[in-house]
């Protein structure tokens, strides 16, 4: 094929040409935006209660990387890191939160599904979350079943670790007890925009969700703009902080102990309480040149 005055190629050049001039405005625009508000420099987040995050990734990939996590206080204001996962949840807790009450609020699920033949747990079809836990688990290729795995195994070690780590609805453990949470940020991303969102991989996507935390009120660290796992794992934070308020849902079935297969079955999925306003369904119109 000819490339000279051949016009697919001129007009593929073209929508690349137009792409990234879209990705960089957003991002201009986002350091602008932060710089305007508050300047740049890191935070250190205030005492009394906190809320933290932990997006989850798969321990047993072939390239395991860290947990990325938010702490927020009351105030909304935000601090990133990250945890090497261990599967007795050594250090899971930030130093910066350590001495303070906390709600841990985990994206990954708390424990398998309740009945031999279930497929699912009813508090993932509830949400729809895209990762489906069985009544048994194995590791053979299926999607998120490392990741899933992992998540089930930190949930019973935390749990029966001390009375640090409470659960919610385990053994009867109420509201205002709780300190371990499960969360599905990926659904309340649809919760909390009027438009559906470029995938968070991009940087629209994440420029776009990164304004949609700064409407709730978050106040991230730096100007600089999050990562994909540090926007989830500041969504995660902020459901906490909503469960802590009293303004969440609580979906599915009660957590219990399986002793005999040492994990937890079911378990409730913490989903925030939140109406569009007209403020927050505004979007700003961004010209590709």
């Amino acid at each position: 094929m000819s490339i000279k005055n051949n016009p697919r190629v001129y007009a593929a050049a073209g929508a690349t040409i137009i792409a990234a001039a879209v990705a960089t405005r957003y991002v201009a625009k986002w350091r602008k935006r932060r710089y305007m508000r508050r300047g740049s420099g890191t935070r250190e987040v205030g005492g009394g209660q906190v809320f933290i995050g932990l997006d989850l990734t798969d321990p047993y990939a072939i390239n395991s990387r860290p947990c990325d996590y938010a702490v927020l206080d009351t105030d909304l204001k935000c601090s990133f890191g990250i945890w090497n996962y261990q599967e007795d949840g050594t250090s899971i807790i930030p130093e910066m939160a350590l001495g303070r009450s906390f709600i841990l609020a985990i994206d990954g699920p708390q424990g398998l599904a309740g009945e031999p033949e279930a497929t699912v747990r009813n508090s993932e079809a509830l949400v729809n979350a895209p990762g489906r836990t069985p009544y048994a688990l194995k590791l053979e290729g299926k999607p998120y079943q490392g990741l899933i795995k992992g998540s089930i195994n930190l949930f019973y070690k935390l749990v029966t670790s001390g009375s640090r780590f409470r659960l919610l609805g385990l053994d009867g453990i109420p509201l205002s007890d709780t300190t371990l949470i499960e969360v599905y940020p990926g659904g309340v991303w649809k919760l909390i925009s009027s438009e559906s969102l470029p995938s968070k991989r991009t940087l629209s996507g994440r420029y776009l969700r990164a304004e949609l935390l700064t409407q709730l009120g978050i106040k991230f660290p730096t100007s600089d703009l999050p990562t994909d796992d540090q926007l989830d794992a500041a969504l995660a934070a902020w459901i906490a902080h909503k469960f802590w308020l009293g303004e969440s849902s609580i979906e599915g079935m009660a957590p219990e102990l399986d002793e005999k297969a040492l994990t937890i079955r079911e378990g409730y999925i913490v989903m925030p309480k939140y109406t569009l306003s007209s403020e927050n369904s505004e979007s700003e119109e961004f010209s590709p040149v």
